[in-house]
């Protein structure tokens, strides 16, 4: 899903190249994937926990690299009805703008009528944020983060090339301590990062030509967080351009979300405004050096959030590429 359910780096962004392709006839069994997939990111941000103390929270983030790898998979079983279907793991058509995550779901063909799949993201895979980021001079203190979401979606809706997907869930901090060293008890829960959050985006689909599609989305998000200073409502765009031979798939994809927040933050006396902008190009090759059932994969993805706060600028910078084997 997008960045409301998504904290990491580690991405493979092909949900558009998923999006272009026609339905196709599930075949009765297990089937999956298992991907293997290296590469190096750099980020610019308050929030990268390499970055142990600021000192001074008037500025963003220092900058740091690492090489890392991501293992992926994914594995369904088809009914013999070849309509339903169940699933479980990290689907390479979702793990878009830095999803990383664990799903497990049913999904229900209703043949030219479109696809409809309901799922449970249980939040497994954590992430590192600071227990109070607000600390200037010293170290502070690392915690985990983690979301938990309920997920609709229905794709091809009846027969036409309009989408949609609903989602639901909750953001969960195992240690908050936003504010605990230098601000009042009433400050404190103005900067509580816990609470619920909700998605919804609607996408088009157009056929420019045999190989050539075009894809566009509308989409809104809700970060209902305990403290009123770190709820937002966020308005997004999407475009993108698919193009697909017999034995490769390049996608370009564009997206510019506008987020504003609910309260005044009252450790920089203003209310937070952000422009949020990402660019992803992904490759794919069938059959590399004639192995069957393994594609080749390449990604290159950047990020970039413009804020009133200087504090929560950042950017980032993402390549990666490995292989994939499908059974």
């Amino acid at each position: 899903m997008l960045k409301e359910l998504s904290v990491g780096l580690v991405a493979y962004s092909m949900s558009a190249v998923a999006a272009a392709q026609p339905p196709q006839q599930w075949e009765p069994g297990f089937s999956g994937e298992v991907s293997i997939l290296a590469g190096f990111t750099h980020k610019h941000s308050q929030f990268n926990t390499d970055n142990k103390s600021t000192s001074t929270l008037d500025q963003s983030g220092g900058s740091q690299g690492k090489y890392l790898m991501a293992p992926m998979g994914l594995v369904r079983y088809t009914f013999a009805d070849q309509d339903r279907q169940l699933f479980f793991g990290s689907s390479r058509s979702d793990l878009a703008l830095g999803n990383f995550y664990i799903e497990a779901g049913y999904r229900q063909s209703f043949q030219q009528n479109g696809t409809m799949s309901f799922s449970i993201i249980p939040g497994v895979i954590s992430t590192k944020t600071w227990a109070d980021p607000f600390i200037t001079g010293e170290d502070r203190e690392e915690t985990r983060q983690k979301r938990q979401a309920v997920r609709f979606q229905y794709k091809n809706i009846m027969g036409s090339d309009f989408s949609i997907e609903l989602a639901a869930g909750k953001t969960k901090v195992d240690e908050e301590k936003s504010g605990q060293r230098n601000y009042t008890d009433a400050q404190q829960e103005l900067l509580k990062r816990e609470g619920n959050i909700f998605l919804a985006k609607g996408s088009h689909r157009y056929k420019l030509s045999r190989n050539l599609f075009l894809r566009s989305a509308l989409i809104y998000m809700k970060d209902k967080a305990d403290g009123d200073a770190m709820a937002s409502n966020a308005y997004g765009i999407e475009g993108g351009i698919v193009s697909m031979q017999a034995d490769s798939t390049l996608a370009l994809t564009l997206s510019y979300k506008q987020a504003r927040f609910d309260e005044t933050n009252p450790v920089f006396g203003e209310k937070q405004k952000d422009h949020r902008y990402s660019a992803f190009l992904a490759y794919s090759y069938d059959e590399p050096f004639s192995l069957k059932d393994w594609d080749f994969i390449a990604l290159t993805g950047y990020n970039y959030t413009h804020s009133n706060i200087d504090f929560y600028e950042e950017k980032s910078l993402l390549l990666m590429a490995g292989l994939s084997y499908k059974f």
